[in-house]
């Protein structure tokens, strides 16, 4: 196997692959990635198991063939080489030779028919959505992580679904760590055919997704086939393995009738809540929002460390409600926002807090409340 190729074609895809071949597995050569040499093109597949990544690229290929290598070790290699152009020749016993003249670098490769196969999908019905709200999906589904020793599969993974909206089909997201929920409603084209009435996609692999999502293209297909999620635009596409298991009713959650709506200044509310998050701490998460006429103070006592109190006039009217939440929480939802009002909307000392947007209900965050003891 001998080939080259410039620096420029898949440096940057070597750097993005690295999420996805540094995840520890039951199997070491996942940590590896499959280079396959064919006539005047490379095709580079990265492999964890769950999520894949297979991209094609232009080359010149002196001899064909394929190897298995370390994706790490390959990218260092490849991102400080001083050349533009870069030669890959496979010895023998799987030496790979990387580059010529006066920098060259010796690698041992693996076998690579111990490389995990490439699940082969055919005939996905993709729908078209645009490359930003692909984008912002995941964005507002990462927001919402979980622990390492997270079990429960709804919060290991997203919900996607089909969401009617004022008469209009939606691709739906929703996020939640059990704490707070994220849901986010994107218009696509094409008909959607999931297989089921939803399914459930893995954090992780998402997470992977959007470094591969250029907002400069204007659309992206995806699809789910089987029990994979495929995103594909031209040379390059993604296939994540779906999760098996029950997704929660969160609809009772987003809806927000009959709760009081008030305004804030985004930008202003998300300086005060990290203002009062500095006095946090492991144990002392909580701040306390105390609703009165046309005033909301947010406190917080940390005995570790002090305690602030923050005054804000706001729109409210009613009776008086206290309640406690994380402010990081609101922080992170916040920042989805690019509107310079949102609404709080809160019905009583125990109900959750429901940030969104004045203008459409197409993302929705709730904060739930920490009970006041």
């Amino acid at each position: 196997m001998k080939f080259s190729f410039n620096k420029k074609d898949i440096l940057e895809v070597l750097a993005k692959i690295q999420g996805i071949t540094g995840r520890k597995t039951n199997l070491k050569i996942t940590s590896d990635l499959l280079i396959k040499a064919v006539e005047s093109k490379i095709t580079i597949t990265a492999n964890d198991l769950e999520t894949v990544f297979t991209g094609t690229y232009e080359a010149q290929v002196e001899k064909p063939g394929i190897l298995s290598i370390n994706s790490k070790k390959f990218f260092e290699i490849i991102r400080e080489y001083p050349n533009e152009n870069i030669c890959i020749n496979e010895v023998e016993n799987r030496w790979v030779e990387i580059g010529s003249g006066d920098s060259v670098y010796h690698i041992v490769s693996s076998d690579y028919e111990n490389f995990p196969e490439t699940p082969v999908i055919e005939n996905v019905d993709f729908i078209d959505i645009a490359a930003k709200d692909l984008k912002k999906m995941v964005t507002v589904s990462s927001v919402v992580g979980y622990q390492n020793d997270e079990k429960r599969i709804y919060v290991l993974g997203s919900l996607i679904e089909k969401a009617e909206v004022e008469g209009q089909d939606m691709l739906r997201i929703v996020s939640t760590d059990s704490r707070r929920l994220h849901c986010f409603d994107a218009p696509f084209t094409g008909d959607l055919d999931l297989g089921s009435s939803r399914v459930i996609i893995p954090k992780k692999g998402l997470t992977e997704l959007g470094k591969f999502i250029d907002s400069d293209i204007e659309t992206i297909k995806v699809g789910v086939k089987g029990n994979h999620f495929v995103s594909q635009r031209a040379n390059e596409s993604i296939m994540i393995k779906l999760l098996e298991g029950d997704y929660p009713d969160y609809k009772l959650v987003i809806n927000f009738e009959g709760m009081i709506p008030i305004e804030v200044e985004r930008a202003m509310f998300l300086t005060l809540m990290k203002r009062v998050s500095i006095l946090t701490s492991e144990d002392y998460k909580s701040v306390i929002f105390n609703f009165t006429e046309n005033s909301l103070a947010v406190t917080i006592t940390n005995p570790e460390i002090g305690e602030s109190k923050e005054q804000l006039m706001v729109g409210f009217s009613g009776e008086e409600i206290k309640s406690a939440f994380n402010p990081r929480y609101f922080m992170d939802a916040l920042n989805l926002f690019g509107d310079e009002i949102v609404t709080l909307n809160i019905k009583d000392s125990k109900s959750p807090c429901i940030v969104k947007s004045m203008k459409n209900n197409n993302l929705i965050c709730v904060i739930m409340s920490i009970h006041l003891s």
